[in-house]
């Protein structure tokens, strides 16, 4: 009786310390992992593209500024992509106003409790030891911090996933019913973020069954409770996107598009570009639907679009089986290889430009991607009890390799892949101490084949740093900084110089150069002088421009259509119209959906008095960018000069609907509804 309160005081003596040490280990993996961040996030205000966004995270932007207005964002239709992380954004800018430092601060933060979430789970199913490695390596991977920081989804469905395979861990071990509805509920979270992850779900509830099926009842009764859950969050997304455009979508309609994009005769199974298309995003996202309706022959609801293309795809792969297997196999390469596969921007130009921290970060996937094999291999010890990590591991890998591979898409099961390469070393370091020379030996082996496949890296997708300087030289242009971005553009085309976009971005920021000396000259009352000035810039970038026309190598046609537009607008500018027109001509036959080629052509043509013709180059404009204001402006002038008031009075309304304070528009209408 008296020994008895000894030996538990013995026993909560000993467990206090192991706790307090976790807890220790825990917050600091977690404010380390912050602070780290928040210097990389200050290191990155530097960049151009921290207050710019380009690409997707202009598009969450645009998203996010919308749901500050109260407005609904691409109205009348389910949504294309999906909605969490855009509402993110929104609250944010309500919240603190548009302020691009704030919501990358909080995203700082998931990505540290996600660093925790890691050491947790590395705990939880392997020891003190592993989930300490991976916390560390989580918090100082330069990658994580890359897209920790960036206005994109991944920090989101990182936190979402990781704190959804915990919860479901934990459910694993308390067999509590109320324990499995929350990591579904968890993991529909994420789906409204990405829903690729719903595969994994459904794998879930069938591992639920097979761990239950010795009590199949309460089994079935969790699967189901799991399914259920998980489908909360979504099926609110799903009646929105019904009653908004009457149309059945799950969670977004983009489905279809993103698999063609990597499963296409001409893919190479990593640019996110549907041949045919424009290369920006919006001019990619209309003529994805124009190029869908065209061959149908009708107007088409976003999911049949989608289907549409998912029917394009599954032609490819069957008729032509044999260069999809080859394409996927190539996908695969790229997805387990050390190479960073960049998406919207060079990864590490901005990351090593710019944050200065990274340069100090020096563990990559070529050592994570070797350790996290022999780590995969060993889960196959207790594959029941670990499938929340291997079947996440090889069901998402598979969702991303099924469409088009890029570091972004990959992160989310890089986390897990950490704990992994972290377990594998950890196994491997205690072989060797335990004398275990043989599995040591026979483990090194099998792993040096495949951490030299892993660090042979694709020539064709080496991160082009020369792309960064393209964006970040057009960024200075749109900033009236036409000297830096001559200086920066120079400094690129002695790293690569066979880029046409080096070029043809150098031929903008040289005529932006020109015509800011030509007013300033003017503003002098030198306009003689001014003029020979303007022409001189005029004729040096007509020289980059034509020496982009005059490349040929990966990607040149992308450029050649924008190095004849620029021409044209030289030449427009010059007073040389017919010059001007057979320019802008050449950069339609190259481009055929460029909506500014198509503009300035007709708006030439205004100027000539040839309408009809003007008419129908506006009108296709109209069609690649319906928010092009200038457009639906210009239709208006050419429609009330040929007598159609209805239809001029229709545009300019439209224009002044997309931009209130459009003078010209306002002025043209009321004449127009003035008049008898």
């Amino acid at each position: 009786m008296t020994n008895r309160p000894a030996k538990t005081a013995g026993k909560q003596s000993t467990v206090r310390p192991a706790l307090r040490t976790e807890w220790i280990l825990l917050g600091s993996i977690v404010l380390g992992a912050f602070v780290i961040r928040l210097i990389y996030v200050m290191q990155m205000r530097s960049s151009p593209t921290f207050e710019n966004p380009i690409m997707d995270p202009l598009y969450h932007v645009e998203w996010a500024r919308a749901f500050v207005r109260g407005e609904c964002f691409m109205e009348g239709q389910p949504y294309f992509r999906a909605p969490l992380y855009p509402w993110f954004l929104g609250i944010c800018f309500k919240l603190f106003g548009e302020d691009f430092l704030v919501p990358r601060i909080i995203q700082a933060a998931m990505g540290a409790v996600s660093c925790g979430l890691i050491f947790l789970i590395g705990r939880r199913l392997f020891g003190i030891a592993t989930g300490a490695a991976a916390g560390i390596v989580a918090a100082t991977y330069w990658i994580f911090l890359y897209f920790d920081t960036e206005l994109l989804i991944v920090p989101m469905i990182v936190l979402l996933d990781l704190l959804a395979l915990w919860l479901l861990l934990r459910a694993d071990e308390s067999r509590r019913t109320l324990d499995y509805g929350l990591s579904g509920f968890v993991l529909g979270l994420s789906a409204i973020a990405r829903p690729n992850v719903l595969l994994f779900g459904l794998a879930v509830c069938l591992w639920i069954l097979v761990r239950r099926r010795k009590e199949l009842q309460r089994g079935l009764l969790q699967a189901v409770l799991f399914g259920l859950a998980c489908l909360v969050p979504i099926l609110p997304i799903t009646v929105r996107n019904y009653t908004a455009g009457d149309d059945l979508v799950l969670v977004s309609s983009q489905g279809g598009v993103n698999f063609y994009i990597g499963n296409n005769p001409q893919s190479d199974g990593t640019r996110a570009v549907v041949p045919g298309t424009r290369a920006d995003w919006w001019g990619g996202y209309y003529d994805t639907i124009a190029m869908a309706e065209q061959e149908v022959g009708r107007s088409l609801e976003p999911s049949e679009v989608s289907q549409y293309f998912f029917g394009k795809s599954f032609e490819f792969i069957t008729e032509k089986t044999g260069d999809w297997l080859d394409l996927t196999g190539r996908k695969f390469r790229y997805y387990w290889n050390a190479q960073e596969i960049n998406n919207n921007k060079p990864i590490g130009f901005f990351a090593e430009r710019y944050g200065g921290i990274v340069r100090f970060l020096p563990i990559g996937a070529g050592l994570i991607l070797p350790l996290s094999f022999l780590g995969l291999f060993l889960c196959f010890r207790r594959p029941g009890r670990l499938f929340p990590l291997w079947g996440f591991v090889l069901v998402y890998s598979g969702t991303v390799i099924a469409f088009f591979v890029c570091t972004r898409f990959r992160i989310p099961v890089m986390v897990i892949l950490v704990i992994l390469a972290c377990e594998g070393a950890r196994w491997w370091i205690a072989a060797l101490r335990t004398k275990r020379w043989l599995a040591a030996a026979v483990a090194a082996v099998a792993i040096a084949p495949l951490a030299w496949w892993v660090n042979d890296l694709p020539d064709n997708v080496v991160d082009p740093d020369f792309q960064g300087y393209e964006i970040v030289g057009d960024l200075m242009i749109r900033q009236n900084d036409p000297d830096g971005a001559i200086t920066l553009l120079r400094e690129g085309l002695t790293l690569q110089k066979d880029f046409c976009g080096l070029y043809v971005t150098l031929g903008r920021a040289l005529i932006k150069k020109g015509e800011q000396e030509q007013a300033a000259l003017e503003a002098r009352g030198r306009g003689a002088e001014a003029l020979q000035q303007r022409d001189r810039w005029y004729a040096e970038a007509a020289r980059e421009l034509n020496t982009a026309s005059r490349i040929k190598s990966t990607r040149s046609e992308d450029w050649w259509g924008k190095a004849a537009y620029w021409r044209g607008y030289i030449h427009a500018n010059q007073g040389d119209l017919d010059s001007a027109i057979a320019a802008f001509r050449l950069a339609i036959k190259l481009e055929p959906r460029s909506a500014e080629s198509n503009y300035y052509l007709g708006y030439l043509l205004a100027r000539m008095n040839r309408i009809d013709e003007a008419i129908t180059y506006f009108e296709i404009a109209r069609e690649c960018l319906p928010d092009y204001v200038d457009v639906h402006v210009a239709l208006g002038r050419a429609f009330a000069i040929k007598g159609q008031k209805q239809d001029a009075i229709n545009c300019l309304k439209e224009a002044l609907r997309l931009d209130p304070s459009n003078a010209e528009a306002r002025e043209l209408l009321r004449r127009l509804m003035s008049s008898p």
